[in-house]
């Protein structure tokens, strides 16, 4: 798989990227505050690393995690920052919604949303069905998943000057193509 890096977040980066410690702080002046902190499950560490970096640039804190067992491990140690999961469909051996039921055994009131290019065998209302907020599709714009991630995780009342949202079928929001 090749993956083009965006001229706007500088220069690629070297090294292991998918154990980075949590960002603290906004990586550009024009912030103005932190997002939430972002749990980010994909089992691509090339996708987990570019989803991570874009959302560090758009001000979250992000935590990676490759798989169930380390997704849930991560979320019970930071799950007082992680304001939202997200979790990619398919991945080699427990999928997202399935690590999506092993985080709600930590606790039952998690934010997650799902992204996927290919969600297998889950139909969309599936999926909301299991609790997501929103899916995302694949291939999706950082800006647009910032704004979305953004949006779920601010309580109603809060404007930040984040765009109104349209809710779909069961209260989550499906955003890219279908």
């Amino acid at each position: 798989m090749t993956m083009n890096w965006p001229k706007n977040l500088g220069n690629p980066p070297q090294g292991d990227i998918g154990h980075e410690p949590p960002t603290t702080g906004p990586p550009t002046a024009e912030l103005p505050a932190l997002r939430p902190g972002v749990l980010i499950v994909d089992d691509q560490e090339d996708v987990r690393g570019v989803v991570g970096l874009g959302l560090r640039h758009h001000g979250f804190t992000v935590w990676l995690a490759g798989d169930a067992e380390e997704a849930v491990e991560v979320y019970r140690a930071h799950q007082a920052s992680i304001g939202i999961v997200l979790l990619d469909v398919q991945m080699p051996g427990r999928d997202g919604p399935r690590t999506l039921m092993d985080i709600r055994a930590v606790n039952p009131d998690v934010v997650a949303c799902f992204m996927t290019g290919n969600a297998g065998h889950y139909t969309q209302q599936n999926l909301l069905d299991l609790g997501a907020s929103a899916i995302i599709q694949k291939p999706f714009r950082m800006g647009e998943l910032a704004i979305q991630l953004a949006t779920l995780t601010t309580p109603i009342g809060v404007s930040d000057g984040l765009p109104e949202v349209y809710w779909g079928n069961g209260g989550g929001q499906i955003i890219g193509s279908t």
